[in-house]
Parts: C-alpha cells; structure tokens; sequence
C-alpha cells in the first residue's frame, strides 16, 4: 500500500521522522480499544502501545498530547463510485430503476471531465481519511482507471463491462479490453485494475464466466434490490423493460430465466480470484426455506467472498424495502463471510466535502444499537484491505508500517464510543 505523503490541506502530517510519543483520550482499531493511550511511533510503525503508566516517559521522543481525539489507522473505502463525486444528492423517489437512468444521463462522459471527477474524489476521500478504494471505474472506464492509478490513492480500480441479451458480444469483448489495458498499464505498489460484471441483470452468465476466468480481480453488484432476483429467477419485471429501452433486448425479446437467485448463480462460477461483491441487500427471497438461504451464506464463506455494505446509500435508496428485514450483515459475520464497507457513490450521500467510510461506521452504530466499535473498525479497515488484496496489517495498530494514521474528535468517559456520536471528519496524523 503506498503511504500518502502530504496532509490534505497541504500540512505536513503532525508525525515526522522522529520517534514520537502520542498520548491520546483513546486508540481503536479492528482488533483492540484502548482509553486513555499511549503509541510511540518509529518509522512509520508502532513499535509500543498501552495505557499511558504502562509506556510512561520517552526522554529521546517527540512528545504530542492530544487529550479530546481518538486514533486509528486509515480506512480502506471498498465500493465508491469516484467519477461521480461531482454529481449532487438525487431523490429516488421515482424508483431505481429511474434514478439509475438518471445517474447515467448526468454523469461526465468525456474524458478530461471524467478524470477531473475522480480527482475531486481522491481528494474527498483523502479528506475523509481513507488510503484506499474499490472504485467502480464505469463503463469501459479506462480514463477512470488511469486518473485513479495516477494519483497517490490504493486500492482498485474495477472497469465496468455489460453483456447481455443482444449485447453478449460487447461485454466479453469488453473483459478482453480491459484484460489488455491491466496487461499494458505499469503496476504501482497498492494499486491495480480490476473488472466489474457491472450485475446480474445487466450481465449474463458468459461474461461473468469470462471476468471470472481472466485473473483480475472482480467484483459485482449484487443482490441489490427484490427486483434483480425477479428478473433472474423468473425472466420479469423493471429491469427487462430497462433492458428493452436500451436496445440489449428488442421489445419482443425475453431471456431464458435461470430460476436461481442471483446469488446461487453467482456461486455456480469459479473465479480465479474471490469475489468482491457490493450490496447484498436481499438475499433472500419471502418464498425460498431457511436452507436455501443458509445453503447461500456457507458457499459465501467457502469461496471467500468479500460482502460490501454501504449504508447511507442503502438508506437513501430505500432499504430495506416494507417487510423486508434489515441488511443481515451480522448474519453474514457470523456465517464467516468477510463484510467490509463503502460509500457507493456521492448523489446518495449527505456529506458532499468527503467520501468516508467513518460516516457508514457511525450509521452502523445509531441504528443497530448496541454495537462493538472494534468490529466497524475492522470492516472499516482490515475486511477491505483483505476484500482488494491489500496487506490488512498496513491498516492496523500494530508493528507493521502503517499506510495512515487518524486522529478523531472523542472525548469523556469512553471517548472511542463518542466519536460515533460526532460528525467531525478525521485529520491526519501520518500520511
């Protein structure tokens, strides 16, 4: 993972090259809480943490207090849409398959406005303290690509292909586009190109077959809404129209529905690499058994399958539907499928400075209750890393070189509970 080199207000970062000792109201990553804490700090590694009379003084280190701020490593954002950073907040309250249509009338096409989109959301999310995405580069979006291996963000860059119906062709020609794009593009430490069967109802078996065998990392929506399952298993509803509107079936066109879920025929495929796989909101269908469903959660687990869960944008999008349950991600934790998170992307969101998955965190912890902060750190942190091919170890508290560490508002008596009360965004401490 490459390590940024300036503060996003163009500071350098608090933490040099001396080694420094931090005491701080608290200290949390995806393993460990600790308050009030003491790190010091080594050549960009943690080479000691506790509680402030287990460290005491450091004689030779740079001493910094910061008794009202919590730390943390960088955060790893798993499923944004960064060439859409430009675009506003847009209703849904037309349904989503409108709203879609929406995003895809208003979002830039040409090249310099697409790379100046992701730009701008390189800078969001480095204001919002994230080191690396899964950025879902749009169609055939190699100037998406390009913009976001050029600048000093990690992670991945997933070019979108589709295929389906009358447009077959287009999209395994497509994975062999952008097959020959990763070939020819230098590689840079922490980051790579990757694919993206953009979902099931846009996409066909033989393009997610052919993603799936080209050795990129991939990735999917999936299960995202009733009607994506409705549309797989039985050949019906929005998403046929939607197709027929845009020529991948003629009007009197009808696929060869599969009757599976979406996800079981996801599981039919064998990629070379585990599949990163955004949303995941339903599934489960009100008329398919228990068995089924758990049947689901262990192939998950079994083919190490990355879940992305974004929840303002499920949230804003209208999730869970009436009579639905809630997003089972705990379920899917406890099933031993990895679960990091996104953001999606910024119409969705209500904080237009900064894309951040500290944002979904304190989400997570206002509608679920009682809520453990270690694990939205590590779905934060480490289950996105390990979801992109990252070192999870750059991201956490530990001995190993960090890719970023924050400091965060928390104060009081438990000031890692009270940063999820806050809405102040995280600022740099080493870049």
């Amino acid at each position: 993972m490459n390590p940024l080199e300036i503060a996003p207000d163009g500071r350098r970062p608090v933490i040099d090259d001396r080694p420094t000792l931090l005491r701080v109201a608290g200290a949390v990553d995806g393993m460990r809480s600790l308050a009030p804490a003491c790190l010091l700090i080594e050549n960009r590694a943690i080479v000691a943490m506790g509680p402030p009379e287990c460290i005491g003084r450091v004689p030779e280190a740079h001493t910094i207090d910061l008794p009202e701020e919590v730390v943390c490593p960088a955060f790893v954002n798993a499923h944004t849409h960064l060439d859409l950073t430009k675009l506003g907040p847009m209703a849904c309250d037309r349904g989503f398959e409108d709203w879609l249509g929406r995003i895809r009338d208003s979002r830039p096409q040409k090249s310099q406005e697409v790379a100046e989109a992701v730009e701008q959301g390189v800078a969001a999310s480095i204001r919002g303290g994230v080191v690396a995405v899964g950025d879902i580069a749009g169609a055939l979006g190699f100037s998406a690509a390009s913009a976001l291996g050029d600048s000093e963000m990690g992670g991945i860059s997933f070019i979108e292909v589709f295929g389906i119906g009358r447009r077959t062709k287009n999209g395994l020609d497509g994975v062999q586009r952008v097959r020959e794009f990763a070939r020819e593009r230098p590689d840079r430490p922490g980051f790579a190109v990757g694919i993206q069967p953009h979902a099931p109802y846009s996409c066909g078996v033989a393009v997610y077959e052919a993603a799936a065998a080209s050795g990129l990392a991939v990735s999917t929506h999936l299960a995202e809404t009733p009607e994506e399952a409705e549309f797989t298993r039985f050949g019906r509803g929005p998403f046929l129209d939607l197709l027929r509107e845009v020529g991948s079936m003629a009007a009197g066109d009808a696929p060869e529905p599969s009757g599976s879920h979406p996800v079981d025929a996801l599981l039919e495929i064998s990629p070379v690499r585990s599949w990163l796989l955004a949303h995941l909101n339903y599934p489960t269908e009100p008329d398919e058994s228990e068995l089924a469903y758990e049947a689901r959660l262990r192939g998950l687990a079994e083919r190490h399958a990355t879940v992305v869960f974004c929840p303002r944008a499920s949230a804003f999008l209208g999730h869970p539907r009436a009579g639905r349950p809630n997003h089972q991600w705990r379920e899917f934790l406890e099933a031993g499928i990895e679960v990091a998170l996104g953001t999606d992307w910024m119409p969705c969101l209500e904080t237009p400075d900064r894309l951040s998955v500290l944002d979904e965190m304190r989400v997570l912890a206002g509608l679920e209750g009682p809520f453990e902060a270690c694990q939205l750190f590590r779905m934060a942190t480490t289950s996105g890393a390990r979801g992109l091919g990252l070192d999870p170890t750059a991201v956490t508290l530990g001995p190993e070189p960090l890719a970023g560490l924050l400091a965060i508002p928390g104060a009081g008596r438990d000031p890692v509970r009270d940063l999820f009360a806050r809405t102040e965004a995280p600022r740099w401490l080493l870049s």
